[in-house]
């Protein structure tokens, strides 16, 4: 085990074509936060680590390297009066308390390790959706020219910014939608960008596939000052199967090492049962835990190719 610790310490050294793909999913972010305290306690870092939604702000505490910071922001401060609720969809036309989740609490509650995050080597990208072309955009890291605080405000909040519950976020005079319309698991992007293998966390079972999205008359009419993005998302279902598939061609054929739940998840995206979410981090970690032989094998593997 010490020997294999020792090579997970330079993995990124030996071979920096390693991507993590981190999907979102709402609450069900609660099982990464899980699978990403297993890493850190063993010393797992990576080249680089693209997000989306949920995943993006999972990922930002996985490169600030702050163990459990997830866990308090998925799971213990989900009951607040102040993170999420009808009120807030009627006061600020925001399901979630965007001001909360990315000013109060990275700022005050639970203080974000901005200088950590900015200085660390680690290539890290948000996935967003372009409100006006309905296309995924990627911001990294390097563009917040080492203002992390406006990073965490503008991109991070876009990329968890879902129509109908959330209000698209302007940056740069541009507006900005979640992430996961345009590509809920950017595994091709990574591989865009020079990753031969890649590290992928979901947050569906085993045999999951997405089924259409059917869109209720508010919800249309809603979209019609965003038509590409309302194509984006009746057309969302094929993309995500589709990468789904190649994850699991490329799993067989070593070129990808994917984290899922094995157990069945009983969490949705808009959960708010604390005892749930804690018990979805915990599965998280154990599963991860479980597999850990296992994937630092593969990471051993490809160390050296």
């Amino acid at each position: 085990m010490e020997d294999l610790l020792i090579t997970i310490e330079v993995i990124s050294m030996k071979n920096d074509k390693i991507g993590l793909i981190l999907e979102g999913g709402g609450m069900r972010g609660a099982y990464t936060s899980g699978v990403l305290d297993a890493f850190m306690d063993e010393n797992i870092k990576f080249p680089y680590v693209l997000g989306v939604s949920a995943g993006a702000n999972n990922g930002a505490n996985f490169v600030a390297e702050q163990r459990e910071r997830n866990k308090k922001v998925f799971v213990d401060y989900v009951g607040h009066k102040d993170y999420s609720g009808f009120k807030h969809l009627i006061q600020d036309n925001s399901y979630f308390n965007m001001e909360f989740l990315f000013d109060t609490l990275p700022n005050d509650l639970v203080p974000f390790d901005y200088e950590t995050f900015l200085n660390s080597s680690t290539t890290f990208k948000v996935c967003v959706t372009d409100c006006e072309t309905g296309h995924p955009v990627y911001f990294e890291k390097s563009q917040s020219n080492g203002d992390g605080k406006t990073f965490m405000s503008s991109v991070l909040r876009a990329s968890s910014s879902l129509p109908l519950i959330s209000q698209p976020v302007e940056i740069k005079g541009k507006l900005y939608f979640d992430g996961g319309i345009t590509d809920s698991i950017p595994l091709d992007k990574s591989i865009e960008d020079g990753n031969e293998f890649n590290v992928v966390i979901l947050t569906r079972n085993e045999g999951y596939r997405k089924e259409p999205q059917i869109l209720g008359l508010y919800a249309k009419h809603y979209l019609k000052k965003y038509p590409k993005v309302l194509h984006a998302i009746e057309i969302r279902h094929i993309k995500y199967n589709i990468t789904l598939e190649k994850v699991k061609d490329l799993e067989e054929e070593g070129f990808v090492y994917a984290f899922r739940p094995i157990e069945e998840i009983v969490v949705d995206r808009l959960e708010k049962n604390i005892d749930k979410l804690n018990a979805l981090y915990e599965q998280g970690y154990r599963e991860a835990m479980g597999q850990m032989d296992d994937f630092k094998r593969w990471l051993e593997n490809i160390a050296d190719k």
